[in-house]
């Protein structure tokens, strides 16, 4: 059975890769940002650094119906309060992990995402760096055939442009 930090872990990266997310985007989520429902998952982004009007923006999470399912994987971590940082720090104890009440900070968020990989998945970690979910998520849209209008809809890129240059 997975620890609650294993789920964590497992979570953020889904969340950075399928919603494009950057690890401050991340540690700045709170409870009250998604909404659930069996068919999406709604996530509300409060701010983006190229959000020009700073007004934040919904962005929508299908089901696909795979392992890796994000609306899945958020179900099984839901029973936070609703004001409470989606992700928080944990504890250890001699029962597994216990969430706290604070909000990850950057460098712990980083250390989440980069020790599994240090497993033996990446050889070589100086290649992988926190920008990696987002480019990925992004690139593998594009290769998908994702159409443009949709795609800069769910990013965080103001024009084409900005995004030629990122993808």
């Amino acid at each position: 059975m997975a620890s609650l930090y294993d789920i964590c872990s497992v979570l953020i990266c889904l969340l950075a890769f399928a919603v494009f997310l950057k690890f401050d985007e991340l540690a700045r989520l709170v409870r009250s940002d998604v909404e659930l429902d069996s068919e999406k998952l709604h996530l509300f982004i409060e701010s983006r650094k190229t959000d020009k009007y700073r007004d934040g923006a919904w962005v929508v999470v299908a089901v696909s119906g795979k392992v890796t399912c994000l609306v899945n994987r958020h179900d099984e971590s839901a029973q936070l309060s609703h004001d409470s940082p989606l992700f928080c720090q944990l504890s250890k104890t001699k029962f597994g992990y216990k969430a706290r009440a604070r909000g990850l900070s950057y460098p712990r968020l980083e250390n989440w995402y980069l020790r599994p990989l240090a497993r033996g998945i990446v050889p070589d970690l100086a290649c992988v760096g926190t920008h990696c979910l987002s480019t990925g998520g992004t690139s593998d849209a594009a290769h998908a055939g994702v159409p443009d209008h949709l795609f800069l809809r769910h990013s965080h890129w103001s024009s084409v442009s900005a995004k030629d240059g990122y993808v």
